[in-house]
């Protein structure tokens, strides 16, 4: 029968911690529950590293929840045989689990700054739920609560840590973005924080991969005009329908802009923009048409051609190592979405000079997407290979 072993420590030398009711608390939420039938709780109080060795020999637990203090890189805090602290790193705590991995599942490490001890443990745990701050006690205490509640109605350990945090939101509690679900490195690993909006997106994404392709474009940051776009890219491609959209990471990207990794649907990566609260898909960068961000790359350069959406405007700026060639390339002014600006340059002698000249050469800024390469040392000054007017018909080379 699957076992939560509840293990909790106060040291003397520590601020003392409610521990005795969160463990009371937890054993409600098992009485409470339909499913009390199928879980055992133990608990282990002020306990010592030795304690906590001898239960995971004692009772093969399925879940093992710590609850304490936490001080990041200085370890969990145990108690010794003075029931003083003693802080015991990750790593020997990661090869102690690694003997009963069998039978654990998930381990909760309710304790401030744990996401050290978390990321170190799920090289051996499925599924490790750690803090990646200091959290409020009674915080910590309703999100043990909630996510407990949910485990013994069945649901799986990311559904319970999302209604873990969600619980801290609807009771007005703070710290909800402080817990960390992350899953274990021999699993898809995910590193996933609470946000307020992974709802509206799974929501959102769920229409938009059950929509048919043609229709797709309401859910684009584009719009409408991204109609007959989407329709090329697609062409006769049968549609097929998801079950479920999950969330498993997002990377912020701008203050507005994220990539979000899913399970569940045709692909994995999406890039999406939340303004005002509305989700909406950056359909060229999920596609491979636009390839965001134009940060990254202006920061860490790129060996291949980046697609970049931009708005162009014919410049006179040369620098650096295009600095004296004026005659053979035209520099052009880009600015990004993200307010990001730099020079491109295009060789005069090309198809895609001419066609650009078509576009840029009433002196206007213009929407456009374009393919740029790396070919100096400076990120900010790329070459112009191709580009897309709106509709994506491509320009020649």
């Amino acid at each position: 029968m699957p076992t939560v072993l509840i293990v909790s420590a106060s040291p003397l030398d520590q601020d003392r911690l409610r521990l005795g009711a969160e463990v009371r608390d937890i054993r409600h939420a098992l009485q409470r529950s339909r499913n009390r039938e199928d879980w055992i709780i133990e608990s282990n109080e002020a306990v010592t590293v030795d304690d906590l060795r001898r239960a995971l020999l004692d009772f093969r637990p399925t879940v093992v929840h710590f609850s304490g203090h936490g001080g990041g890189f200085g370890g969990l805090c145990f108690e010794d045989t003075d029931g003083n602290t003693n802080s015991t790193d990750a790593v020997p705590l990661a090869k102690l689990f690694h003997h009963f991995k069998e039978n654990l599942k998930c381990v909760v490490l309710n304790a401030c700054y744990s996401k050290v001890q978390g990321d170190v443990i799920r090289q051996e745990v499925d599924y490790v739920v750690g803090m990646s701050a200091a959290v409020d006690d009674n915080s910590a205490a309703k999100f043990a609560v909630a996510f407990y509640d949910a485990v013994f109605a069945g649901t799986d350990f990311r559904t319970a840590f999302d209604l873990g945090c969600t619980a801290l939101d609807l009771n007005k509690l703070p710290d909800a973005d402080v817990p960390i679900f992350m899953t274990g490195s021999h699993l898809a690993p995910t590193v996933l924080s609470y946000s307020a909006h992974i709802p509206e997106i799974e929501r959102i994404l769920y229409s938009y991969f059950n929509t048919p392709f043609n229709d797709r474009a309401r859910f684009t940051t584009t719009g409408e005009s991204l109609r007959p776009a989407i329709k090329t890219y697609y062409g006769e491609r049968m549609h097929r329908s998801v079950r479920t959209v999950r969330v498993i990471s997002m990377k912020s990207i701008t203050d507005k802009q994220w990539c979000v990794e899913v399970a569940g649907a045709e692909s994995r990566l999406l890039y999406i923009r939340i303004k005002d609260g509305s989700v909406l898909v950056e359909w060229e960068a999920s596609v491979g048409l636009w390839s965001v961000p134009m940060k990254t790359y202006l920061a860490l350069g790129s060996a291949e051609p980046v697609l970049a959406r931009v708005e162009a405007e014919l410049a006179t700026y040369y620098n650096f190592d295009f600095a004296g060639q004026e005659r053979r390339f035209q520099s052009v002014s880009l600015r990004t979405e993200d307010g990001q600006s730099l020079y491109g340059y295009v060789e005069r002698n090309s198809k895609v000079y001419a066609e650009l000249m078509d576009i840029l050469s009433d002196g206007n800024e213009h929407a456009i997407t374009l393919e740029i390469l790396q070919v100096t040392d400076q990120t900010d000054m790329p070459l112009i290979k191709k580009g897309f007017v709106a509709n994506m018909d491509l320009l020649s080379t």
